[in-house]
């Protein structure tokens, strides 16, 4: 059957992708009016292939709806798990996947079901239900239950639901810290979705980092009393560690020598608590506010100033970075810190150096 070669297909090219499936993560399946063929449980992605795929009655299945199964959580996944089990077309004796029931109920003929962190960066987020409804009004959103045949049947009824409300049917489901599943009628109409959620998800989250950059130098700018400020990213930056004291005396002069840390979702409200105490804790308002993971915040009175601090602590990230050619990063000690920090030479040319 040429569809099969097509689901083995599929399945080979998002399961080597890490990008969509990691370890043996994810499945798929596809379905004829009588028969729904689902990757095993256990199987890889990666390397299963069309004979591998566990055939199921299609009409046994949908008559498992009509069983009143235990209030007993224990007893009924063992109930279900029979009756799966029992639905299996004759001669098969592999075990289907335990989302098998949630796979049936697409009436699309194809069925993707991955984790991708891109996509899971939303379903394992605050605002990720408000969200996907935004960028996917025709998405079915369910919130995180446990798996198995409760999570199957909330899905039949919000995809029930969904068809009640829009007279058609969903192709994509977003399970709230899990993952995401595609339906369509070929394996090029479920390619089509994942690069058009993909796209989506890479813009927003593209405009929402950088919003949130522009914010942090507004709010720093107002919070620190100075007129300018620059976001610098880049792997080097990104990955600079601030808990080493500095390299030499003329980091200290024009940057500083502490740096603000902070992460890039804080709001307004922390981050000027955390401004606050540094300026209490170190007499000063910081000049470099490291943000974790994503890279720095240079603060400047003037834009003299704010090139100056720029370039030093560049050249700190450079020097950080370069040293681990020479055995590691070895930072001046803390009683020499504390003396160029309170060194009048060092005072005076740091105010020279400023305009001041």
């Amino acid at each position: 059957m040429k569809e099969l070669k097509q689901l083995e297909e599929m399945s080979n090219r998002y399961g080597a992708d890490a990008r969509y499936v990691l370890a043996g993560g994810g499945n798929t399946s596809y379905k004829t009016d009588t028969t729904l063929y689902v990757k095993g449980s256990g199987t890889s992605l990666a390397t299963i292939k069309a004979e591998d795929f566990v055939r199921l009655d299609r009409e046994k299945l949908g008559a498992m709806w009509k069983v009143n199964y235990s209030e007993n959580e224990a007893e009924r996944e063992s109930q279900v798990l029979a009756d799966m089990m029992a639905a299996r077309a004759t001669g098969e004796t592999r075990r289907p996947s335990v989302e098998t029931l949630l796979h049936d109920l697409f009436r699309g003929k194809f069925v993707l079901h991955v984790h991708p962190s891109a996509v899971n960066a939303m379903t394992c987020a605050k605002m990720g239900k408000t969200i996907a409804e935004k960028l996917f009004p025709e998405s079915v959103w369910v919130d995180a239950c446990r798996p198995g045949y409760i999570l199957a049947s909330i899905c039949r009824d919000k995809l029930n639901a969904y068809k009640a409300k829009t007279g058609k049917d969903a192709c994509l489901l977003f399970l709230q810290n899990h993952g995401v599943f595609f339906a369509g009628d070929s394996t090029e109409e479920i390619d089509g979705l994942v690069s058009e959620m993909m796209n989506k998800l890479d813009e927003y989250a593209l405009a929402a980092r950088k919003a949130a950059r522009e914010n942090l130098c507004v709010w720093l700018k107002e919070l620190t009393e100075t007129g300018y400020s620059e976001f610098l990213d880049g792997g080097d930056v990104a990955s600079f560690d601030p808990d080493f004291n500095s390299p030499t005396p003329d980091h200290i002069v024009y940057c500083k020598a502490n740096y603000l840390t902070v992460d890039s979702s804080v709001t307004k409200d922390r981050l000027t608590k955390k401004v606050q105490i540094f300026k209490i804790e170190n007499e000063y308002y910081p000049r470099v506010v490291i943000i974790r993971g994503e890279g720095a915040v240079v603060l400047g009175a003037d834009e003299k100033q704010l090139t100056t601090v720029r370039d030093v602590f560049l050249d700190q990230v450079k020097v950080f970075h370069a040293s681990h050619n020479y055995g590691g990063y070895f930072g001046m000690s803390d009683d020499l810190v504390d003396f160029i920090v309170n060194w009048e030479v060092e005072s005076y040319r740091a105010k020279i150096s400023s305009g001041k």
